[in-house]
């Protein structure tokens, strides 16, 4: 089966949808030994449930054939995915109530998916006052690559051609859908540093909703909370490099980290890369 696939957008990389605001095809970054990542194959995206039926036409024409939704039970029944004709809907939380019982990337706060409340009821609580969002951004970050099913399930998923294009999402897209993009590309040897380039574009397809967003929020809020609402809202190259570190304590290096964590050996990663670079 070919894994070269001509959609609607061949070679563009942030793909303007009505619906979505950070719609983006992983081609096109660079490894380290000189190839580039194909165009079609992996895309990355917040929800999909204001899609319109123009954007749903659009996107049937990527010849996506599987949709992986990182979200939990809460927001997937409050904004549910379309379902495509002989596309794949799968969902794997990648956020557990044991690893973050205060936050999670939707900016709900509470206890597990029975328990959430939305930026609104946050204000209203005081929680932007009592606690430091980007602290809890990091440490959510640290958690997200280790023993996380829903990146076990994908670095399956990519393995098998038939499953791809592969389209993966949460709530903005940023933060569960920027490290399963980060371990996609680190996986073929898109060097580190490009990795962050990738993630730290959400800041830019995203700005124009938050920042109207935030300045809703402005007037019932003071500076200070502001401030700390922001962290909710973009990327942070310091999140990607909480997240990067704690890969690197507990294994030392990424390539032990694929082989244990994934089973991903060098054989295996090899094989990835001839599919899927150029």
């Amino acid at each position: 089966m070919s894994t070269t696939r001509d959609g609607a957008y061949p070679g563009q990389r942030i793909i303007v949808l009505e619906g979505t605001h950070n719609f983006r095809d992983m081609g096109g970054y660079q490894t380290a030994d000189g190839r580039k990542v194909k165009y079609g194959i992996f895309f990355r995206s917040d929800e999909l449930t204001g899609l319109t039926e123009q954007d749903l036409a659009a996107v049937q024409a990527l010849n996506i054939k599987t949709i992986f939704d990182y979200r939990n039970d809460y927001e997937a029944q409050k904004k549910p995915d379309p379902v495509f004709a002989s596309v794949k809907n799968i969902r794997i939380a990648a956020i557990q109530a044991d690893q973050a019982s205060r936050i999670n990337m939707s900016g709900d706060v509470g206890d597990g998916d029975r328990n959430q409340r939305d930026i609104a009821d946050m204000i209203k609580s005081g929680y932007f006052k009592q606690y430091r969002a980007d602290t809890m951004m990091m440490e959510v970050y640290t958690k997200l690559p280790l023993g996380n099913p829903s990146y076990k399930r994908l670095m399956e998923l990519i393995q098998h051609s038939d499953n791809l294009g592969l389209l993966h999402h949460c709530t903005a897209g940023k933060d569960r859908t920027g490290v399963g993009a980060a371990l996609i590309l680190l996986a073929l040897g898109v060097p580190e540093e490009t990795v962050m380039e990738d993630y730290l574009l959400t800041n830019e397809t995203m700005k124009g909703f938050n920042r109207k967003l935030l300045s809703q929020l402005a007037e019932h809020v003071d500076e200070v909370e502001l401030r700390n609402i922001e962290h909710l809202f973009g990327v942070r190259e310091q999140f990607m490099e909480a997240a990067f570190g704690s890969i690197k304590k507990t294994y030392g290096n990424v390539d032990t980290y694929f082989s244990e964590e994934f089973g991903l050996t060098d054989q295996r990663r090899e094989a990835l890369q001839s599919m899927f670079l150029e």
